[in-house]
């Protein structure tokens, strides 16, 4: 069996199980590149929520005061999906989550197999 098969069935297993339903959204855009309120495109896939850790999803914040340092370490948010199902997300798209609104910020297909995405979140405060 090709490796790849053997990944993707095995993803596509995960997120059946354990995933949830997104909607993100995409706002159009005004004669001057702002996002505006209206709605240009949806795109609703299931995928796995998931905070941080490993390829690059820990974010280190260092914080310097009279004293010393101080490093704090913050977890990103992300979801895990199906390469077909979120090959059109694109960064500054929306998807609400429980309470909070996300803005996607960026969007890496895993080991370059056209297999998965790993999208990644952070809290956007301006847009409910």
């Amino acid at each position: 069996m090709n490796v790849e098969v053997f990944l993707r069935n095995k993803l596509e297993r995960q997120i059946k199980w354990n995933g949830q339903p997104f909607k993100f959204i995409r706002h159009k855009r005004n004669d001057f590149n702002e996002i505006t309120d209206e709605v240009e495109k949806e795109f609703n896939f299931n995928g796995v929520f998931h905070e941080g850790g490993g390829y690059g999803g820990m974010l280190n914040i260092e914080m310097y005061g009279r004293d010393g340092g101080k490093t704090v370490t913050k977890m990103k948010p992300m979801v895990l999906a199906l390469y077909e199902d979120s090959v059109e997300v694109d960064t500054d798209d929306y998807v609400n989550i429980g309470d909070y609104t996300y803005k996607v910020v960026e969007k890496n297909d895993i080991k370059n197999l056209h297999i998965a995405f790993e999208i990644s979140l952070e809290v956007d405060n301006g847009r409910i």
